[in-house]
């Protein structure tokens, strides 16, 4: 067997959480051979990009941080976008992140090389560099998604991707279409209502929207947040607290569900009271298909007599605003894209070829899937953070992101030991995902869900099936057993790796 006589060579893809999970936890090991390629400015991933007014976190700052570096003085319970993208910065500086980082980097294509077991990772500056492994950490909203409706290029006002914000606009005194009814519209339409003469929401799904208990940290809170031993214990409480509503997800829990649905649809005819606006904004699917938003300003606005709501889709559009596939007619000044992102399509655009030459949206051709969210076959040497059904609805992700860099890292220092690559068995890798989906089978995920969470199949390819305690006992110890080891090629033709192994390892490989 090859032995490595020096650490191996990692490209990170990404400065936002996953991508900085990965590369502290490398550097807090002694492993410094990483670069990072982010194809932004500044670090943060998602909260750098989604400036959109009203922008904030739905999971409690307390949990959604890393555990190795709490911050005490949240200004809010749930965080801003400037505040978690200044605390992203904080931490990439205070674990000497930085100089690793290659800001306005943007990667276009990664071709894995038979011959050297390595990666050659090319940017859009024409650098072409080899890397030992490579890390996607693009995350799962990364590539806004705008619909391609008839007739949009003749629109004559401002039009732009809620993740794309056009600050330059000013709403004052515009009529504003918004259209989704996701995450970012509940947080953008109250944000700009009080600006805007009018609003009208396109949804075509509503959400489920209940309460969120936001507050301001008072004296006694923030004297207690002094304390690390406080701190810790509220983090782990909070956590805890969370990891407790994952049965919730279970069909088997459908009778809790449904007092839960009846309760809401109550508050929703309570305050919008008007029935048109109730219909457009009452979901008509289970509660917890898709993500549980919170918001308590949602309703509010959508009651307001400045609002509209319609329940549709688009048809058409014109110089002048929109046609809705009901008939619908919504005239604008501004339109603003709430419509997602391509979640479906991880690590897209970038051309990723693995063993044979294949791409690994040839190898996810029904649909991404990887072994723990992590490995591929086909694909040695490629690890990712927050890859396929690691999406977490019940807690928070950056307990996962933490756990998958610690097996990231794990695997890494394995390389380091045995040279050459590893790439994932096609039988460990199967039996995971056909566990998975079968597992997914006894949740509402897989009840008719509108949204992203899965293929146009209807394959559910997006969140994680079991609880974040049984993610963490999965992934706790990486395990060479479920890899085949791969020599490079140059290796296999002088012998290098031992005619015995050689053999074995071919024929394991695929």
């Amino acid at each position: 067997m090859t032995t490595a006589t020096t650490t191996p060579t990692v490209a990170i893809i990404g400065a936002g959480f996953g991508g900085l999970a990965a590369a502290i936890e490398l550097k807090r090991h002694g492993i410094g051979s990483f670069t990072v390629l982010e194809r932004s400015s500044r670090v943060g991933g998602v909260w750098q990009a989604n400036s959109y007014p009203g922008a904030a976190c739905d999971v409690p700052s307390v949990i959604y941080q890393f555990s190795f570096a709490l911050k005490p003085d949240w200004s809010r319970r749930f965080g801003t976008q400037d505040e978690i993208r200044a605390y992203l910065e904080q931490v990439a500086v205070e674990f000497r992140i930085v100089p690793h980082i290659r800001f306005g980097t943007t990667v276009t294509a990664a071709v894995f090389d038979e011959a050297t077991a390595t990666w050659a990772v090319s940017t859009d500056d024409g650098v072409t560099a080899n890397y030992d492994v490579l890390i996607g950490a693009t995350g799962q909203l990364s590539r806004p998604k705008t619909p391609d409706v008839p007739g949009r290029a003749a629109f004559r006002g401002a039009q732009f991707h809620s993740a794309e914000w056009d600050h330059s606009v000013d709403l004052t005194g515009k009529r504003v279409a918004v259209v989704g009814g996701g995450a970012s519209a509940i947080q953008v339409v109250p944000a700009i209502v009080d600006a805007a003469a009018h609003v009208t929401v396109v949804q075509r799904t509503p959400s489920w929207v209940v309460n969120k208990w936001d507050w301001t940290p008072g004296r006694l809170e923030q004297r207690l947040m002094r304390s690390p031993a406080a701190q810790r214990a509220y983090h782990n409480a909070m956590w805890l607290w969370f990891e407790s509503r994952y049965p919730v997800v279970k069909r088997s829990l459908r009778p809790l569900r449904r007092v839960w649905e009846a309760k809401l649809r109550r508050t929703i005819r309570r305050t919008l009271k008007d029935p048109r606006k109730v219909a457009a904004a009452t979901p008509g699917y289970e509660m917890g298909c898709n993500r549980l938003l919170l918001s308590r300003e949602w309703y509010p606005a959508l009651a307001r007599p400045d609002v509209d709501v319609v329940g549709a889709g688009l048809s058409a559009m014109d110089a002048g605003g929109l046609t809705c596939d009901d008939g619908t007619r919504v005239d604008a000044d501004v339109i603003v894209w709430c419509t997602g992102f391509t979640a479906t399509e991880y690590l897209a655009p970038i051309e990723i070829r693995g063993v044979g030459g294949q791409t690994i949206r040839e190898a996810w051709a029904d649909g991404p899937e990887a072994y723990l969210g992590l490995s591929t076959p086909g694909f040695p040497n490629l690890l990712m953070s927050y890859g396929p059904n690691t999406n977490s609805l019940t807690n928070t992700i950056v307990y996962l992101l933490e756990q998958q860099a610690s097996y990231m890292r794990q695997a890494i220092e394995h390389l380091a030991r045995v040279g050459g690559a590893i790439d994932v068995r096609s039988d460990v890798h199967d039996a995971f995902n056909a566990e998975l989906q079968q597992r997914l089978g006894r949740t509402v995920f897989t009840t008719g869900c509108p949204g992203w969470y899965a293929t146009a199949s209807g394959k559910v390819t997006q969140v994680w099936t079991g609880s974040h305690v049984e993610y963490g006992r999965r992934t706790r110890r990486f395990d060479p057993a479920c890899y085949v080891h791969v020599p490079r090629s140059a290796d296999r033709a002088t012998g290098a790796a031992g005619e015995d192994e050689s053999a074995a390892t071919l024929a394991g490989h695929r």
